[in-house]
Order: structure tokens, then C-alpha cells, then sequence
């Protein structure tokens, strides 16, 4: 005989608790929603995988071809993309591709913008939060509305919401895999991880790493949940497109060809013309070396030690010389939040003022250096933006990289806590 605990029925407060809650959700998104569709022209990363969608639902297009970018480019640009703009060629491999068909019954591009960024604008906030349950940090009330602000109206998470960027639902994947790794939902950690197999260029490292280390510790579950999604996803899309990989493969090439975003390698050169290039290949292999130090001393490190090298990973990939989009660095927030909940935790007679300094440096500089530099010295204030959230991350990290990954182990290190 089993033992059956006792069932609670739901009480008055309860039921009440549950409609302000649906109520609350709901003036929040209308009031999104309102704020969507009063946005600029843009959005772009999603209208091409919208304009693709409908042209392979209902024109039976190849959703590779020129026609997607003509398309959202006359959306975006009104008319063509002019010489450093993005051409918005897609290049998402099919399998994940399929994940956009539902927004293809949209023939409004405004409106599947709005709806598309209305689901980004929650997940922004619930990076935020799952990204404060990662440091497993009894965050002060004050503390987390900071933070939550600080995560919502930063430089970077906004240009992702114009963008219509799915970077962060990639942002929320990335932390999700973290949490179910840590909680040992190896399942979900690898379906995770097969979704997020594309903008390799923000977190590639972040992803080698992950699996590099269930490999090391024969957590098979992680790459049977990865096959088992991966499998599903390319089985309907060999069924729906049989022959895709070539057209994506020469659309992603035609990508990379494009001259269009940031890397280290061209923003030192632009900033620095005599020498930039040689400091920028320098800052990529002192990054190179530091994750290979850094993931092999995981052989012997706990679940902390992984955490403090997966946001080192996140906030290096900007720096090891791929071209990237200054939207893609808000997937920071995870290590951010790594960042200021330890130094407000390990400097407590200063941690008030610290902690604020630091919020408004990441909030205010880039704000700051978008707005006010004149508009002759724009192209300057970009690569400076685009620098300046992983240096300030890396940077970070390593400030409190002692703290993070060593627990107090004698009573000085407890006494040095409180100083």
C-alpha cells in the first residue's frame, strides 16, 4: 500500500491569487503590444525567416533563394540594402527553420513582428529570472528589480527587441541548459541544445563546452535528448524538403561573404589603423588559451566551476574573430548576473554603492556613447559598443573568478567576507 498525501483544494485566496496574476499578464502584454507595433522600420532577423516561411507555405519558393531578401530588404530599407547593411540572406539550417512556420498564416509583416516580439519581450524576462536562479543567490528585493531593469532597458536587449532577434530565446535556451545540466535534466539540457544550433556565432563555444563536458561525464541523457529532438526536426524536414542542405549551405556561404557586422578583427583596425589587427589576433588567442585552460581544469571542478567557464564562453565568442551583431551580445545578461551577484555578496560594506556603480557602467556608458557622440564619429561609437559589454564581462569575470569558484575554506576567507 502506497501512501497518498492529502489532497489541498484550492481555496477564495487562491483563486483570487490566480486571476490577478492572468490579469497582471494580460495588461503587461497589451501594453507590449501597444509599444510593438509603434516601433520603426526593422526587424529584420525575424522577417526573413517569415518571408521565408510564407514563401515556402503558400508560393512554394525556395525559401534560400533571392527572393527572401529582395523581400525584406524593401521592408527594412525601402528598397536595397546599401553597402555595410545587412542583406538578410537566410542561412537557418531547415530543421530549426521549421520552428517558423507557425507565424507564416501572418500576411501582415507588421503584425507577425509584433507577435514575434511580444513572445521575445517575455522571454527577455524570464532570462532575467532564470538567469538570478543560476548564481543560487538569495537576491535582496532591491537588488532584483535593479537587475531586472538593468536586463530589460540595456543598449543590447533593446536592439534586439527592433531587430525582432531571436538571440534571446537562444539567450533562454543557453540559460535553460545550465539549469536542467545543473538539476540533472539531462533530456531536456540536450533538446535544448539541438534548438540551438544556429547564430554558432554567439554561442558556439558555449555549446562545445556543454557537451564536451556530459562527454567527460558519460551523462548519455544529454545526447540522447539532443538526437532525439535533432532526429524528429530533420526527419519532417527531409520529408517537407528533401534537398535543402545545398541551398542552405550556398546561402550561408553568400552570408559570410556580405559585408556587414562586427568582429574584433575589424573593429580594432578601424579604431587602431597601425597596429589594431595584430592586437585584435593577439586578443584572440590569449582568449583561445584562456577557454582551453579554463575547460580543462573542469576535469577536476564542480558544478560552479562549469557555470563561472560557460559565461566565460558566452562573453568570449564576440572576441574570437567571428562577425557577429551588436543584438547578440545581450545573451551577457547570464554572466552579468554571475558578476554582480558575487560582488555584492563578497564586498558587504561596500556592495550597495559597488553594485550600483557597476549597474550604471553597463547601463549608462552604452547608452551614453550611442546617443551623444557626434554622428561623424558613428562608426567609432559602434565598435566601441560592440567591444565594450564582453571586455567588461571577461573582465568581470575574472574579478570575482576566485570568489566564484572557491567556496570559504578556512575562517580568514569567512572573516574577509565581512571586511
Amino acid at each position: 500500500m502506497t501512501f497518498q498525501p492529502p489532497s489541498r483544494s484550492l481555496t477564495t485566496r487562491d483563486y483570487v491569487f490566480i486571476i490577478a496574476v492572468v490579469i497582471f499578464f494580460l495588461a503587461i502584454s497589451a501594453g507590449l503590444w501597444r509599444l510593438n507595433t509603434s516601433f520603426p522600420a526593422g526587424g529584420g532577423e525575424f522577417l526573413r525567416h517569415w518571408a521565408g516561411a510564407r514563401a515556402f507555405v503558400f508560393e512554394r519558393i525556395d525559401p534560400y533563394s533571392a527572393y527572401v531578401p529582395d523581400t525584406v530588404q524593401t521592408l527594412v530599407y525601402d528598397g536595397r540594402a546599401g553597402a555595410g547593411a545587412d542583406p538578410y540572406i537566410l542561412d537557418t539550417p531547415f530543421h530549426i527553420f521549421l520552428l517558423y512556420i507557425p507565424f507564416s498564416p501572418l500576411a501582415d509583416p507588421m503584425l507577425a513582428r509584433a507577435v514575434y516580439t511580444l513572445i521575445l519581450e517575455w522571454a527577455l524576462f524570464a532570462l532575467a529570472i532564470l538567469s538570478l536562479r543560476l548564481t543560487e543567490w538569495p537576491a535582496p528585493r532591491w537588488f532584483l528589480v535593479l537587475f531586472f531593469l538593468v536586463t530589460t532597458l540595456n543598449f543590447y536587449s533593446v536592439q534586439a527587441l527592433l531587430a525582432a532577434s531571436p538571440i534571446l530565446l537562444l539567450g533562454l535556451s543557453y540559460a535553460g541548459i545550465l539549469f536542467a545540466f545543473r538539476n540533472e535534466n539531462d533530456e531536456s539540457a540536450g533538446a535544448l541544445m539541438a534548438i540551438s544550433l544556429y547564430y554558432w556565432e554567439a554561442g558556439l563555444p558555449f555549446l562545445v563546452l556543454m557537451a564536451w563536458r556530459a562527454y567527460k561525464e558519460k551523462r548519455l541523457r544529454v545526447f540522447a535528448g539532443f538526437g532525439m529532438i535533432s532526429i524528429v526536426l530533420l526527419a519532417v524536414s527531409f520529408l517537407l524538403y528533401p534537398d535543402w542542405i545545398i541551398p542552405c549551405l550556398r546561402a550561408g556561404w553568400n552570408a559570410l561573404q556580405a559585408d556587414f557586422g562586427y568582429s574584433v578583427i575589424s573593429a580594432l583596425s578601424r579604431l587602431l589603423p597601425l597596429y589594431g589587427e595584430y592586437l585584435a589576433w593577439g586578443v584572440i588567442a590569449l582568449l583561445v588559451f584562456a577557454l582551453g585552460y579554463e575547460w580543462n581544469a573542469l576535469q577536476v571542478g564542480d558544478d560552479r566551476r562549469l557555470y563561472w567557464a560557460a559565461c566565460l564562453s558566452l562573453a568570449a565568442a564576440p572576441l574570437l574573430g567571428f562577425r557577429s551583431e551588436v543584438e547578440n551580445l545581450s545573451v551577457l545578461v547570464i554572466p552579468l548576473a554571475f558578476v554582480f551577484a558575487i560582488v555584492y555578496d563578497r564586498w558587504r560594506r561596500i556592495n550597495l554603492w559597488l553594485t550600483f556603480l557597476l549597474f550604471l557602467l553597463a547601463t549608462a556608458a552604452p547608452w551614453a556613447l550611442h546617443r551623444f557622440l557626434p554622428e561623424n564619429l558613428t562608426t567609432i561609437s559602434n565598435e566601441i559598443l560592440f567591444l565594450f559589454l564582453p571586455i567588461f564581462t571577461i573582465l568581470g569575470l575574472y574579478w570575482i573568478r576566485w570568489w566564484a569558484i572557491r567556496p570559504p575554506r578556512v575562517w580568514a576567507d569567512t572573516l574577509t567576507n565581512h571586511l
